[in-house]
C-alpha cells in the first residue's frame, strides 16, 4: 500500500501534466506542452521524493510509451549515451579501491592535506572541481571526484546519506559546473558554441581567445558561487578526527602495496589521457575520455594482484556498480530528448525571441535567463545548441554586434545547480538529498546569474 503521506505529491505529478497540457498548449503546441508537462512532473517528484530518484528517471520512457513525442529508439539511446559510458568506465576503474583499501589511503591523506574543518572541505574540493573541469569534461571531474571524496567521509566516520556529506558532494558539482566555461574543452556545449561563432563569423575562436575573454567571469562566479556556500548554515562545522590523526593513520597504513600501485597507476594513466587527448585525437579519433577510461577498467579484469585472483571479478562489479546513478543520469538526458524531440525546447526559444527586450541589459539578462533556465530543466548541450543559433539570428537581424550577446549565451547556459539531472545525478546517486541540492543550488544559482548578467553586460560596454 503507498504511505497516505505521498498520495498528495504521487498525485501531484500527473496533475500538473494536465494543467501544462491545457494552458501551455498556445505557446509549445499540443506535443510540446505534453513534454513540458512532463519535465514539470520529474521536477516535482525529484523534489517532493514520493518515490525513489532512480524510478522517476524512468518517467520519460513510460510517458514516452503512450505519447509518442519522440522516437523510443532515440529515447532509449539515452540510456547507454557516451556520458553514461563514462560514468560506468571512470567507477568500474574504481572499483577494486575499496577491497584493497586504496580509497582509505587516499582519504587519509586528503584529510591529512585538507583539513577536517567543513570550510577548508568545501574550499579545497570546489576549486579543484573548478581547476579540473577548466580541462576536462564536466562529467569526467564529477565521475573522478565524488567516490575520492566517499571515500575520504567513509574515513571521517561518515556515509553518503550523512549531513556532513551534501556540502562537499554539492561543492563538487558546483565547482564542475562554474569551471566549464574556462576553455572550449569543458564540455560539447563549449564546443558548440564556439563551431557556431565561427561559422556566423567567418573566423576561428582561438583557444587562447576563449580563455582570455571569460577569464574574468570565471573567476567572478568562482569567487561569488564559493563565498555563497561558505555563508549557508552547516549541519557539522568539522569532520570527526584532526589533521595529527589522520597523518598518523596514514603512518600506519605503511607504503603502497604492489595492488594498490598497479590501481592508482591505471587511473593516472586514465586521468593524464583525458588531459592529453588533443595529442593524440587524430591518431585515435575513438579514444574519447569514455572508452580510455572503460579500456584501462577492462584490464582490471585480466591482472592479477598479489592473492593471485584478477584485481576485479565480474561478480564483484555487478554487486557495486552504481546502477542506479547511471539511470538517474540518463533520466535527465532523456527528459531533454523528449524535450527537444518534441519541440518544447524550440517553441520556448521561440516565443522568447518574440517577447525579446531592448538591446543593452535587458536583452542581456535576457539570454542569460533563458539559456539558465534551459540548461536546468532540459541538458546544458541542449541550452547551447538552442540559445546560440537564436542568439546569432537575432543579432543577425538587428544589426547587433555578435560577440557580447553570445558570451552572454555562453555564460548563461554553463552552468546547472538545482535538479538531480546531468553531472548533478552523480551525488545525488551517492546519497545527496535532492532537497539538500536544490537548498544549497538556489543561492548559487542566483549568484551565479547576477555574475553572467553582470560580466554579459560589461562585454557589451567594451
Amino acid at each position: 500500500m503507498v504511505q497516505h503521506g505521498k498520495v498528495p505529491f504521487l498525485l501531484g505529478g500527473p496533475c500538473l501534466l494536465l494543467l501544462a497540457r491545457c494552458f501551455l498548449a498556445g505557446i509549445f503546441g499540443v506535443y510540446g506542452s505534453l513534454a513540458m508537462g512532463i519535465a514539470l512532473w520529474m521536477i516535482f517528484w525529484w523534489i517532493t521524493r514520493p518515490v525513489a530518484l532512480t524510478v522517476t528517471a524512468l518517467l520519460p520512457v513510460v510517458a514516452n510509451a503512450f505519447f509518442a513525442l519522440a522516437p523510443m529508439d532515440q529515447m532509449l539511446a539515452q540510456y547507454a549515451s557516451s556520458s553514461i559510458v563514462l560514468l560506468f568506465a571512470a567507477t568500474l576503474l574504481t572499483l577494486p579501491w575499496e577491497r584493497i583499501g586504496l580509497d582509505h589511503r587516499i582519504a587519509l591523506r586528503c584529510l591529512a592535506f585538507i583539513g577536517p574543518t567543513m570550510k577548508s572541505q568545501i574550499t579545497v574540493w570546489f576549486l579543484a572541481a573548478v581547476l579540473f573541469s577548466v580541462v576536462l569534461p564536466n562529467a569526467v571531474v564529477v565521475a573522478v571526484f565524488t567516490p575520492t571524496a566517499l571515500a575520504m567521509l567513509k574515513a571521517a566516520g561518515c556515509e553518503g546519506k550523512d549531513p556532513a556529506a551534501g556540502p562537499i558532494l554539492c561543492a563538487i558539482v558546483f565547482g564542475a559546473a562554474v569551471g566549464g566555461v574556462g576553455t572550449p574543452v569543458g564540455g560539447a556545449m563549449d564546443v558548440i558554441a564556439a563551431n557556431l561563432y565561427q561559422q556566423a563569423t567567418g573566423q576561428e575562436f582561438l583557444f587562447t581567445q576563449w580563455f582570455l575573454d571569460f577569464l574574468p567571469y570565471l573567476l567572478l562566479s568562482a569567487g561569488c558561487t564559493l563565498g555563497v556556500q561558505l555563508l549557508l548554515p552547516e549541519p557539522v562545522h568539522q569532520l570527526q578526527g584532526t589533521r595529527e590523526y589522520f597523518l598518523q593513520e596514514c603512518r600506519r597504513m605503511g607504503p603502497l602495496k604492489r595492488d594498490e600501485k598497479i590501481c592508482l597507476g591505471l587511473f593516472a594513466l586514465a586521468l593524464a589521457g583525458s588531459f592529453l587527448r588533443p595529442l593524440y585525437a587524430v591518431a585515435l579519433p575513438g579514444l574519447l575520455p569514455a572508452y580510455l577510461y572503460g579500456s584501462l577498467g577492462f584490464l582490471l579484469f585480466f591482472l592479477e594482484g598479489e592473492d593471485g585472483r584478477p584485481l576485479l571479478s565480474w561478480e564483484y562489479a555487478q554487486q557495486h556498480m552504481i546502477w542506479g546513478v547511471l539511470i538517474l543520469f540518463a533520466g535527465g538526458l532523456a527528459m531533454g530528448n523528449l524535450l527537444e524531440a518534441s519541440g518544447a525546447n524550440r517553441s520556448l526559444a521561440q516565443w522568447t525571441a518574440s517577447q525579446a527586450p531592448s538591446p543593452g541589459l535587458p536583452l542581456i539578462a535576457g539570454i542569460v535567463c533563458l539559456a539558465a533556465f534551459l540548461s536546468e530543466v532540459s541538458s546544458i548541450t541542449i541550452s547551447a545548441a538552442l540559445t546560440v543559433p537564436l542568439v546569432i539570428s537575432y543579432t543577425q537581424n538587428a544589426g547587433l554586434p555578435l560577440l557580447p550577446y553570445w558570451m552572454a549565451a555562453v555564460m548563461g547556459f554553463n552552468g546547472a545547480f538545482l535538479l538531480p539531472t546531468g553531472i548533478r545525478a552523480i551525488p545525488c546517486g551517492a546519497g545527496l538529498s535532492s532537497r539538500d541540492l536544490f537548498r544549497r543550488g538556489l543561492p548559487v544559482f542566483a549568484v551565479r546569474l547576477l555574475c553572467a548578467v553582470g560580466m554579459g553586460w560589461l562585454a557589451g560596454l567594451g
